[in-house]
């Protein structure tokens, strides 16, 4: 087999890091002044401007870009200030200060040819996927300016109101999402065999190995308090008037969410939710939203959150848009620390050797996904129970870093979404600390990295070919830049 070209690990992190810049600019921060000019730019203004710039036919008249306009590629204009834009965001955001213009016009140019192309081959973004990231995204800038006012985030975005910027970031996430299905549809059939790992690894200097962080294999140990029978009839109770109000007098059901749910995470939108069989929803609200038809809502049902009633607003295929209400039973102190003391007699029984972690969890905890298999905790990414520990939540990572193989934690209080509160203790099984790749204990990792490295090969040279397909025009301004050779 002839052996794989030496990699260089550093070039590939750099394409990924200026792929996962522009990401992060779609969909967190939406490149504010690009959106301005953007706004402006109707349908009808944007194929004029295409065809003031010869986009139609090739023609033996000299054409010039008209000022503002750094680039067109297809249907899309790239405007002058998104190389701006999107600088200060690589700054700010991932901290990268040295990267071009020259390589920021090469990451745009190659990010619109992607969603040209999905549009010729008829890949399309539902409505509401877009909505819902454009509402994801109006969320978080209300959280980090700490303000519940659609006029604050309108004038954060230098708009009129908040449907305005709604427009603009609708358009912004339907180019994003074009792009990610466009490198999906291209990458699908990409797949690595142990041969090709091997031979990617082997092609790795030894003073280019990447080094991986301290990494943990863990197992925890859950409880929740428990509200009496009483709270629980409250709820129920509640759910079935909410539930008769929507069948019996037309009630709103998406307002009746907004205004009662204490799910935090879907109240403001209704209680909207998409779902199919394999999405990491837990059994019991599956089990509810594939069991009724369109249009109808469930009977209260439990699940470790709390009490719902679910209804069913659409279906599509194998996928169903739903909403729901959820309420969670009142607990009170006494019930909260009758919960940490059960958890504090079984460490004490776990140190003395009485009962072993695995049986304990077994036995108390109240997390079902990891209590049959002894409270230990798969990676969901791997497969495996190895766990980076900075990729784990705050809280978490400061307990284990002071935590050794054999370890058992104190007793740690948490809070869900919905605020209440809960307790575990966790278990260290392996820990493993920083060191260079190693093939034979990170293979997964190096396997990981050698498919990306495969995916990348694919996707550059899609675009290779596809550029002789596609109309591309550069500003004079990027004549000196080496790096957008093959797209002159």
């Amino acid at each position: 087999m002839t052996l794989l070209p030496v990699i260089n690990l550093k070039s590939i992190i750099k394409v990924l890091g200026v792929i996962i810049v522009f990401a992060m600019a779609k969909t967190v921060t939406a490149q504010t002044t690009r959106m301005q000019e953007l706004v402006a730019v109707d349908q009808k203004n944007l194929q004029e401007t295409i065809a003031a710039l010869d986009s139609v036919k090739p023609s033996s008249k000299k054409r010039f870009l008209i000022e503002g306009v750094a680039g067109v590629i297809g249907d899309y204009v790239i405007l002058g200030s998104d190389i701006v834009t999107a600088k200060e965001q690589a700054k700010r955001q991932a901290g990268i200060s040295d990267i071009s213009s020259c390589e920021l016009m090469e990451s745009l140019l190659s990010e619109k040819m992607y969603a040209h192309h999905a549009i010729q081959d008829s890949i399309t973004i539902g409505d509401r996927e877009i909505e819902g990231r454009t509402e994801g995204q109006i969320q978080y800038f209300k959280n980090a300016l700490q303000t519940d006012d659609d006029q604050k985030i309108a004038d954060f975005y230098k708009k009129d109101n908040i449907t305005q910027v709604r427009e603009a970031l609708n358009r912004v996430n339907r180019d994003g999402l074009l792009a990610q299905r466009m490198q999906e549809r291209i990458t699908e059939q990409v797949e690595i065999t142990p041969e090709e790992v091997r031979e990617f690894f082997k092609s790795i200097p030894v003073e280019d190995l990447p080094l991986f962080n301290t990494e943990v294999e863990m197992a925890q140990i859950v409880v929740h308090p428990k509200p009496n029978q009483e709270e629980i009839n409250l709820v129920i109770n509640k759910l079935k008037e909410y539930k008769a109000d929507v069948i019996d007098n037309g009630a709103d059901f998406a307002a009746k969410a907004t205004l009662y749910s204490d799910d935090s995470g879907t109240e403001r939108q209704g209680g909207i939710l998409e779902l199919q069989r394999s999405s990491p929803f837990v059994k019991e609200f599956k089990d509810q939203a594939f069991s009724i038809q369109e249009g109808e809502i469930s009977e209260p049902f439990e699940t470790m959150f709390g009490w719902h009633i679910l209804y069913v607003e659409k279906v599509k295929g194998q996928i169903r848009q739903v909403r729901h209400i959820l309420l969670t039973p009142y607990i009170s102190v006494a019930q909260i620390q009758k919960a940490k003391s059960e958890l504090d007699a079984m460490r004490d029984r776990i140190i003395l050797k009485e009962i072993t972690f695995g049986d304990a969890a077994r036995e108390i905890s109240d997390e079902e996904r990891t209590a049959q298999n002894g409270g230990k905790i798969i990676n969901p990414n791997t497969g495996t129970g190895r766990m980076e520990i900075t990729r784990l939540e705050s809280d978490m990572a400061s307990t284990l870093q002071f935590l050794e193989k054999g370890d058992i934690s104190g007793i740690i209080q948490e809070k869900s979404r919905t605020g209440a509160a809960s307790f575990k203790m966790v278990y260290v099984i392996d820990k493993v600390p920083d060191h260079k790749a190693n093939y034979s204990n990170d293979y997964l990792k190096i396997k990981d990295l050698a498919l990306k490295d495969k995916q990348v090969k694919a996707i550059n040279k899609w675009r290779n070919e596809k550029i002789d397909d596609t109309y591309i025009k550069i500003g004079p301004e990027y004549n000196d830049c080496d790096i957008l050779n093959a797209w002159n």
